[in-house]
């Protein structure tokens, strides 16, 4: 059932910008999902340059065959030693599942007492993937309550919330019109909200009535979900929060990242080339001639998306962490002006400053 109209935010652009990114600084990863297996990759980097330093160091000194294989293997019973301490470490790591006590108090409230109607969704003040969630809730004017699940607590590990969202982590949403139905992961949330609210109008509206577009839309959803949002999370994982500083991670990360962005930007540089080509007709053959730049054009700034005419969920989708990507070191006004100008114009939406405000 499509909600009740909500009431648009204005404002700057500044104005919009919840503390997502400074959050994301600060958000305490002690219940993170991410695990590396560095420290092991470390010790076999090192057995190997060990061995062939003690090879050399056996020929430099003359040492016989059986002396030379009795320093190898101290050596290499030593490293072995380190490899176990180092596989115990992690292992202590990765069965830590948050807080010792969780406080599940509030979760259960909830639960106790849905309500009839509308839709829930569990996110976190850090958390891009809840807001974009949010953002289509906003664009849709569907009516909807977000609930910040306290990690520090252990919210997110309450029985009731898991048994929604296996993977304990957010968004999840709770569809109350539907029976309860609850939905996890980002792009299955909204695909639902879309498709949903599609069948019930009969208006597409961040979506498509063409079969052919729609595909598309989904192709960059799963784009954004699979491509984008984890090596930008990596990045910021690496960079902010990985107990030792590991450059060679973070330099690949944050290549990976502007490798997504470069489809990204030249999918919507080829959108803008045929929009001018469309509008601009009586420059056509100049632009073509390449006799003058496409940025004198009028409709140079001008709204492109990535499917079609119009804004769908595969634009919005990349909104949030487009807003925290600067924290990696990336530039998307210098380095990707195509994406930058696509972002402010959806920064620019009054349901996108909504969200983003945590409304």
């Amino acid at each position: 059932m499509v909600g009740e109209k909500q009431t648009s935010v204005g404002g700057s652009v500044s104005a919009a910008v919840s503390n997502l990114s400074s959050a994301l600084r600060q958000v305490n990863l002690g219940n993170s999902n991410t695990t590396t297996d560095q420290s092991n990759i470390n010790i076999d980097f090192h057995n190997r340059m060990n061995r062939q330093q003690l090879m050399g160091e056996a020929q430099r000194n003359n040492l016989n065959a059986q002396q030379a294989e009795e320093l190898l293997r101290q050596q290499e019973a030593h490293q072995q030693q380190q490899l176990q301490q180092a596989q115990q470490q992690q292992q202590q790591q990765q069965q830590y599942v948050g807080p010792a006590q969780i406080d599940s108090s509030r979760i259960s409230k909830f639960f106790q007492n849905q309500p009839e109607e509308g839709y829930t969704i569990f996110s976190h003040r850090s958390a891009p993937n809840g807001f974009k969630v949010s953002i289509v809730l906003s664009e849709l004017n569907l009516q909807y309550n977000t609930i910040f699940l306290d990690f520090n607590i252990g919210e997110h590990r309450a029985p009731d919330f898991v048994a929604i969202n296996p993977n304990a982590r957010v968004p999840a949403l709770i569809d109350h019109s539907m029976d309860n139905l609850a939905i996890w992961e980002s792009g299955a949330i909204i695909l639902h909200l879309v498709n949903r609210y599609y069948r019930e109008t009969g208006e597409p509206l961040l979506w498509s009535e063409n079969m052919g577009e729609q595909a598309h839309i989904t192709a960059w959803l799963f784009f954004q979900t699979s491509g984008h949002a984890p090596m930008i999370g990596q990045a910021l994982h690496f960079r902010y929060f990985h107990s030792q500083k590991i450059q060679s991670a973070v330099d690949r990360y944050t290549d990976e990242v502007r490798r997504v962005y470069g489809v990204v930007e030249m999918a919507l540089a080829e959108r803008r080339e045929a929009l001018i080509m469309e509008l601009d007709t009586e420059n056509a053959a100049a632009y073509s001639a390449g006799t003058t730049p496409l940025s004198r054009s009028r409709f140079f700034d001008y709204p492109v998306w990535l499917v079609g005419d119009k804004i769908t969920v595969a634009d919005l989708s990349f909104v949030p962490w487009n807003n925290v990507v600067d924290r990696i070191g990336i530039n998307i006004k210098l380095e990707f002006p195509e994406v930058y100008k696509w972002t402010k114009h959806m920064m620019r939406r009054p349901a996108v400053i909504k969200a983003l405000r945590g409304e």
